[in-house]
């Protein structure tokens, strides 16, 4: 186990192939190897997993990783890590791409659009994704996929698809994953003294689609209305006009065109 490429205090453990990052590293928690801010990575991972037990792509050349978390706050107010590393990864994108434009999308994937493009006709595609887990009483694991060097072809993914070496990344998944960890530890730190009033103003930022139209396909229902921002506790707030306002907690969020 080393820092190697990584700042301080993060460390590194490297791994050939796995079934999933999120696993071996709930493994180390169980074991009692965990320490805070671990990092996992594999080559590749034969069971990787997105959010609602969806099918995550792992292919060679990608970031496949996953961050062990010391508990610092409540189980609700955790899942609030999920919009720290989404903001810390589109701004290390786009300071590693300044070319291309990197959103927040709700709750916690990244898109990214070539040429720094804007609007609500910019062709953002997904370039990253996450999935925040826990173990114990203690830890959190934060899973983190990164298409660096090859998307999901169309069809084989809920989102399209775009990789960094397609926006123009020449560069592989270690620079990626130090540069994501310069960018999460001060926001984490961050999160952990003043909660998420200190992550709210940056992600609003870069989040996408904020004042347009969504669609946000719940359970058990498909609603629409428009992305009016993030109560204080990171919940999607939806303007339904005459129906008023709904507080989203968990969903998939599509914006048209």
């Amino acid at each position: 186990m080393t820092s190697g490429i990584l700042p301080a205090p993060f460390s590194l453990m490297r791994l050939d192939s796995v079934g999933s990052t999120n696993d071996e590293a709930r493994r180390l928690a169980l074991d009692g190897a965990a320490a805070d801010l671990l990092v996992v990575t594999a080559k590749c991972q034969t069971a990787g997993r997105g959010r609602r037990g969806r099918v995550w792509q792992s292919p060679p050349g990608n970031l496949h990783m996953s961050v062990l978390i010391r508990r610092s706050r409540d189980l609700a107010a955790s899942a609030q890590i999920g919009f720290v590393a989404a903001l810390a990864l589109a701004e290390a994108l786009a300071e590693l791409l300044p070319g291309a434009d990197f959103r927040c999308k709700w709750p916690n994937d990244v898109l990214a659009t070539p040429g720094g493009s804007a609007g609500p006709a910019a062709p953002y595609r997904k370039v990253a994704g996450m999935l925040l887990e826990t173990e114990g009483n203690d830890w959190l694991v934060l899973g983190l996929g990164v298409d660096v060097v090859e998307a999901p072809p169309p069809g084989e993914a809920l989102f399209a698809a775009v990789s960094l070496a397609d926006l123009g990344w020449n560069g592989d998944a270690d620079g990626v994953l130090a540069a994501f960890c310069e960018r999460f530890g001060p926001w984490l730190s961050a999160w952990r003294a003043e909660g998420f009033a200190a992550i709210h103003p940056g992600w609003l930022a870069r989040a996408r689609g904020l004042g347009e139209p969504a669609v946000v396909r719940l359970d058990k229902e498909t609603l629409t209305g428009l992305f009016t921002g993030l109560d204080e506790d990171g919940a999607l707030i939806l303007d339904q006009g005459n129906d008023g306002t709904r507080r989203i907690m968990a969903g998939d969020v599509f914006f048209p065109g």
